[in-house]
């Protein structure tokens, strides 16, 4: 066997496998180790190695965080075709860490990978549209890429689908509909779908009153 940096049988590629499987698990004792390879791979011209290195940055794994430096390595990764690193990137100028605040750039980033079925970016970019902060405002187009996000299964963006349909933004109010968007986000463990299912079946807001419903979706929402 190779050295471990190069990974079995000296394969850099297997080496970087193994860095990432560290960042994934939170393993401390082996951040320094992994810094090494991921920083070798990066300034090597991976384009995962950029995007891992940013993350490194960003999360401060085995270096002092640095958001200016997550930025920048995100940014390369980015420019290298990274999907990942465009939605990150895309975060960072959305809130305006480590980089100047741009909603216009956040948006562009975001639909790059989007476009491609990132349910995560298209989350992201469905609530630019929803806020309307320096993008014009637009509740269709949230709508439509906060639908595509929720089809995908992600919870976020099932609540707020949810909430789509019982106000009627952005598409036909629809309660029905709206209980199950609701349903399939406190499923998936979003805590505020079950919290407002709980207050539906207490107050009768579009269903009926029903307390053993509503019970279910606040124990839920307990950790019951």
């Amino acid at each position: 066997m190779g050295d471990i940096r190069s990974g079995p049988n000296n394969d850099p590629r297997e080496s970087l496998e193994w860095a990432k499987a560290v960042l994934r698990g939170r393993s401390e004792k082996d951040y320094a180790l992994a810094y090494s390879i991921v920083a070798d791979a990066a300034k090597g011209g991976s384009e995962d190695g950029k995007f891992c290195l940013g993350l490194m940055y960003a999360r401060g794994q085995g270096v002092t965080r640095d958001l200016s430096a997550a930025a920048e390595w995100f940014s390369r990764a980015a420019e290298g075709g990274s999907r990942s690193a465009m939605y990150y990137l895309g975060k960072m100028y959305f809130r305006g860490y480590g980089v100047s605040k741009d909603v216009a750039r956040a948006a562009e980033l975001f639909s790059v990978p989007a476009k491609e079925g990132d349910a995560r970016a298209q989350y992201s970019l469905g609530l630019i549209y929803f806020e309307g902060d320096t993008v014009a405002r637009d509740l269709n187009e949230s709508a439509k890429w906060v639908t595509l996000a929720a089809e995908r299964g992600h919870a976020d963006a099932q609540f707020v689908l949810g909430q789509f349909y019982k106000t009627g933004c952005g598409v036909d109010r629809n309660i029905s509909t709206s209980v199950d968007w609701l349903v399939s986000a406190a499923m998936n463990g979003n805590k505020g779908a079950q919290i407002l299912l709980g207050n539906m079946y207490t107050t009768g807001d579009g269903v009926q009153v029903d307390r053993n419903e509503a019970d279910r979706w606040y124990d839920m929402a307990d950790g019951k």
